[in-house]
């Protein structure tokens, strides 16, 4: 009364073949590290001014207003600026690796998740003023500091 096992194992072959099958259908690895890629900032100074030319693409691509990026800045770089057809005009001269480190700095603190460090938040105004970063991915609820 003892079945015979053998054949079912025949028609699948054996481990190694099997493996081999299951490897043969994994997709490749990708050697992309971070999901985000923010695009660098693309600058040109004319005269005492700085003007980020792709400034609209990288707000796009954090999923942020461009007018709270744009108050960040100018309130980090000690200046004024505004936001004109999709461009960034800042008031005074800035580097872009000046420009680069407070992009960073930005993205640390009003996109990256506290929790599970992922870049799929929004920002929520709870209360005049107070805005809260809220996970999409875990959930989790971090106030931030107002710009």
């Amino acid at each position: 009364m003892t079945a015979d096992k053998s054949k079912p194992a025949e028609k699948l072959g054996s481990y190694d073949d099997f493996l081999a099958r299951a490897y043969s259908r994994l997709p490749e690895k990708t050697t992309k590290k971070e999901r985000l890629e923010i695009p660098l900032p693309e600058t040109l100074i004319q005269g005492n001014k700085t003007i980020i030319k792709n400034f609209e693409a990288i707000t796009n691509k954090l999923r942020r207003d461009p007018r709270h990026l744009a108050k960040f800045l100018a309130k980090e770089l000690a200046t004024s600026g505004n936001v004109e057809g999709g461009r960034l005009i800042l008031n005074s001269k800035v580097m872009e690796r000046v420009l680069a480190d407070k992009m960073r700095s930005y993205t640390e603190t009003f996109l990256y998740c506290a929790q599970c460090k992922l870049p799929d938040t929004k920002l929520v105004e709870v209360d005049r003023g107070l805005n809260v970063m809220v996970c999409e991915a875990c959930g989790a609820r971090t106030a931030v500091p107002k710009v």
